[in-house]
């Protein structure tokens, strides 16, 4: 059972290869064998008529007129049965007059369907519970009076049916032993061509989980070789995410390591003093290394979450990028406020759409928000501003603190990378979230000045969808 399943169904490719091959085959060896058929009764049709037309010849011949001016029909028995070919087959036959002067035979034998003529006509009949094939001719005979006889013969149909047979008999042997040979051939040579990928299969098998390296492709034939350059590929890719997960996992538990042992630090202080004042200090440097430690984990979850190939798309979605930034900006209103600056809204009223994930989308420009109120001093200027253009759409926001030097533009990108001189708390992580996000929604980050050469400005440019 498990066979036929596996053989109908996918199975393997020796099975399948069984399949195309041996199938049209079997159906050419029908088509041959019912060509052979129908040719060894044609050829048998022949053989046997020619038998019916030499016996009606010597009927014929044995046609006399005696000197009394009667029709006799001289001829032996035996005469008959060495044109039956060994008597295998019984023979019949009438003979008469075109006005019926004579008769000789078996009147009772069938006619013809057609008006007889001097041509043959053959034709199957069924007489005495049998089959036979018969001829029928007006035939010349000058020996006879009036010169002109009606012949009718028949013949039982055991040489012809032997004669098909034979026919059949003789492709089919020959047929099947092809489909056999084609067969071992083909599950042969299959299982030699898989050679190379089941010594391919050991190998990956026996390699280590962190064996990424490509896979010999001259080693297949050329059919398997983009299988394998895809593999090799996919490798790559999972090789550079395995690097970059454990260049990640090394910073964030190096990034993290600083507060949480300040933290505990802390901790370990305010257990040992007794002064409320000292005690307030210290909870306060408590909440304050807290807060920063709760930051960093935030921004690494949402680094990991950015990570390309985390996410599928199934999360992008048409969205209308300035309402998703008038939102959010509304919501920084109070933060700005509490630190003394303003933040505001800046669009040309029309509909912004692209693709992208909402989420990711809110995050980057929550880092952009959040890094130009840190780094902008107290009564200084945020602006979220939203662009279209005929096929892209930008998103700015530009602050009127300090700017960053051009010789560290570049590389603010890079995690935990913070640029000297700065007095604000960070993990520098901020913009390459934003570079991550934007990488994944195949957009460009451009770092540039503010207005009047003042502050800082970064836009990231997307598609409009």
């Amino acid at each position: 059972m498990n066979f036929v399943a596996s053989w109908f169904g996918l199975g393997t490719l020796r099975q399948q290869l069984l399949r195309w091959v041996l199938v049209p085959m079997v159906i050419l060896l029908l088509l041959n064998i019912m060509f052979a058929y129908r040719f060894g009764n044609a050829n048998a049709d022949l053989m046997h008529d020619q038998s019916l037309f030499d016996m009606s010849k010597v009927l014929r011949d044995q046609m006399r007129t005696n000197q009394a001016g009667e029709v006799e029909l001289n001829i032996h028995t035996f005469a008959l049965d060495m044109l039956s070919e060994g008597k295998k087959d019984k023979l019949y036959y009438f003979i008469r007059g075109l006005r019926n002067e004579y008769q000789f035979g078996r009147p009772d034998l069938p006619l013809p369907p057609e008006k007889l003529s001097e041509s043959p006509t053959y034709y199957l009949a069924h007489y005495d519970g049998k089959m036979i094939r018969m001829m029928a001719a007006i035939m010349p005979e000058p020996d006879v009076a009036d010169g002109r006889l009606i012949v009718i013969v028949g013949k039982t149909l055991v040489q012809h049916d032997e004669r098909a047979r034979e026919w059949i008999w003789g492709v089919l042997p020959s047929q099947l032993s092809l489909i056999l040979f084609a067969g071992i051939m083909v599950w042969w040579g299959v299982g030699r061509g898989l050679r190379p990928l089941l010594q391919l299969s050991d190998e990956v098998r026996n390699r280590s989980s962190q064996d990424l390296s490509p896979l010999p492709e001259q080693r297949v034939v050329a059919e398997v070789r983009p299988l394998i350059h895809s593999i090799n590929q996919l490798m790559e890719r999972l090789d550079e995410s395995l690097v970059r997960q454990r260049r990640f996992i090394d910073d964030a538990a190096h990034q993290l390591r600083t507060p949480l042992t300040g933290l505990k630090a802390q901790a370990e202080l305010a257990l040992h003093l007794s002064d409320p004042a000292e005690i307030r200090h210290s909870l306060r440097q408590i909440h304050m290394a807290s807060d920063h430690a709760a930051h960093l984990a935030n921004q690494l979850l949402v680094l990991a979450r950015s990570e390309p190939g985390v996410q599928n798309n199934r999360s992008m979605v048409r969205l209308d990028l300035r309402d998703l930034a008038r939102d959010i900006t509304v919501k920084w209103a109070q933060n700005a406020a509490h630190k003394h600056k303003d933040i505001g809204f800046e669009h040309d009223n029309h509909e912004c759409y692209i693709s992208g994930d909402r989420l990711l989308l809110g995050e980057l420009l929550n880092n952009l928000i959040d890094n130009a109120l840190r780094y902008t001093q107290a009564d200084g200027l945020v602006t979220v501003r939203v662009g279209c253009g005929d096929a892209e759409v930008s998103l700015e926001v530009e602050d009127n603190g300090p700017g960053i030097p051009e010789n560290d533009r570049e590389r603010v990108f890079e995690r935990f990378y913070r640029v000297l001189g700065t007095s604000q708390e960070g993990c520098g992580l901020g913009l390459s979230i934003v570079h991550e996000i934007a990488h994944r929604h195949d957009a460009e980050v451009r770092l540039l000045s503010g207005c009047n050469g003042i502050g800082t400005l970064v836009r990231v440019v997307f598609r409009s969808a």
